[in-house]
């Protein structure tokens, strides 16, 4: 039976993003649908699978399997003179995921909220009139056929085809590409701690070693500037240079784009909203998106089912999505962007003396984007024959 055509909001996307708006919006009385191009939410998976507690707390979900792999106490960052500087806080405290039965449950709440989820639909292109959207046109088996909806969100990733389509800007100025490989059989000494590489082994970006159990990691790797190779080749280099990881077996490959821009200056249009990878709502240092999504998709139904409420979809209403965001995480985006702009200055030497400076709380601070600047001349003040070299970088 086909579904009727006519929604209050239609969500393309059903991510961690989309969820949580289609969850929220149904929350507070929308006629929601969910489009989604793959067979379930949550596959493939493309993701390093790592998220905070607190953003896991933000989810609504409980932290229990087989949502969780693994439940995270440390995180390694490893200098290229191999120095280790361990951080123990508890704000570091967090979970590596199952990424397909994580997303699935959201997907699940949302519908458990009233919202409709139409699963194998390709969002082909918006439905525009007057110069505001009114829908897409989707394909499902073959057929082709439009929504209409007072609003539609983009939710459908970095390549969003609502965004593009839509007249948004067509992509990122700066992106990393990435590569991992979920490992098995092989046997890590501390479960709990992810490690994080970071120097030359990948210029402007970094390693990761993200723990599944005692037998099993996400093993990746992000790549800014020096594209001359393939990510999964920079990356199977470094597996095969650990003697830890060189003879597990490798079972599942995946990987994508990451942007690194922050959020886009337009998020909002008439009859439009963009959440998630789709807005560039990805924390620039390190390439996180999870959290984030969470948090826009709450705030972006909350604020789309009142605009439908309202009968008031235009971009003037929806910008209260945008600043509200924007205040849960947008001088943390901009701070962290500067500071990867700063990592792309440093050297390996200077990374090392970093390590030998850095304390804890100044890693927790860089990694969210608080007080940046403060920080790395703090940082930089320890070590008195650097410090000019390292705060003219800065500048």
């Amino acid at each position: 039976m086909n579904p009727p055509s006519t929604y209050d909001i239609i969500v393309v996307g059903a991510g961690p993003a989309g969820s949580l708006t289609a969850r929220t919006a149904a929350e507070h009385g929308a006629n929601v649908l969910i489009i989604e191009e793959h067979e379930q939410a949550g596959t493939p998976v493309y993701c390093a699978e790592a998220l905070g507690m607190s953003g896991f707390i933000e989810s609504g979900l409980e932290p229990v399997e087989p949502l969780i792999a693994q439940k995270i106490n440390k995180v390694k960052v490893i200098a290229p003179n191999g120095k280790i500087v361990a951080i123990t806080h508890k704000e570091i405290e967090g979970y590596i995921l199952n990424r397909e039965h994580f997303d699935k449950a959201l997907a699940d709440k949302a519908e458990e909220a009233g919202a409709e989820m139409m699963n194998n639909t390709k969002a082909l292109e918006v439905i525009k009139e007057g110069g505001v959207v009114v829908g897409v046109k989707a394909k499902r088996g073959g057929e082709e056929f439009e929504l209409r909806a007072k609003l539609v969100v983009g939710a459908d990733g970095h390549a969003s085809v609502i965004r593009r389509n839509a007249g948004l800007k067509r992509y990122f100025d700066d992106y990393g590409i990435t590569a991992q490989w979920t490992v098995t059989d092989i046997n890590l000494d501390e479960p709990d701690a992810s490690e994080i590489y970071v120097g030359s082994v990948v210029p402007g970006a970094y390693v990761w070693v993200f723990p599944k159990g005692k037998t099993v990691a996400n093993i990746g790797l992000g790549i800014r500037h020096d594209k001359s190779r393939p990510a999964i080749q920079v990356l199977d280099d470094f597996i095969a240079n650990d003697p830890r990881f060189r003879d597990g077996k490798k079972i599942r490959k995946t990987g994508g784009i990451c942007p690194s821009t922050g959020t886009l200056e337009k998020i909002v249009d008439d009859g439009l909203m963009l959440v998630g990878d789709a807005a560039g709502m990805v924390v620039p240092l390190s390439g996180a998106g999870i959290h984030t999504s969470i948090t826009a998709g709450r705030i972006a139904g909350k604020v789309a089912a009142n605009a439908v409420r309202e009968d008031n979809v235009s971009v003037e209403r929806l910008a209260e999505y945008h600043r509200l965001f924007e205040e849960a995480w947008g001088k943390n985006l901009r701070d962290s962007r500067r500071m990867l702009d700063l990592a792309d200055k440093l050297t390996d030497d200077d990374m090392n003396r970093v390590a030998d400076t850095i304390h804890q709380e100044d890693i927790l601070d860089i990694v969210n984007g608080r007080n940046i600047i403060k920080t790395s001349v703090k940082i930089a003040l320890r070590d008195p024959l650097f410090s000019l070299r390292f705060v003219g970088k800065l500048l």
